[in-house]
């Protein structure tokens, strides 16, 4: 994985986003952040990664 904290930055945004219009209320951002980790390592943990894209 090419940088972690950006791409659980990354995850924990979309998590936001994805709660910003729920009648709830939105999801605290520490919140996102750590469901993107739990995310990241699940991933990790059935043999995938993230990489960046090769550049052109």
């Amino acid at each position: 994985m090419a940088d972690p904290h950006q791409v659980n930055s990354i995850i924990a945004t979309a998590i936001c986003d994805c709660r910003r219009d729920h009648p709830d209320g939105r999801i605290d951002p520490g919140e996102a952040k750590q469901i993107a980790k739990r995310i990241i390592e699940e991933l990790s943990n059935a043999g995938l990664s993230i990489v960046p894209t090769a550049e052109e």
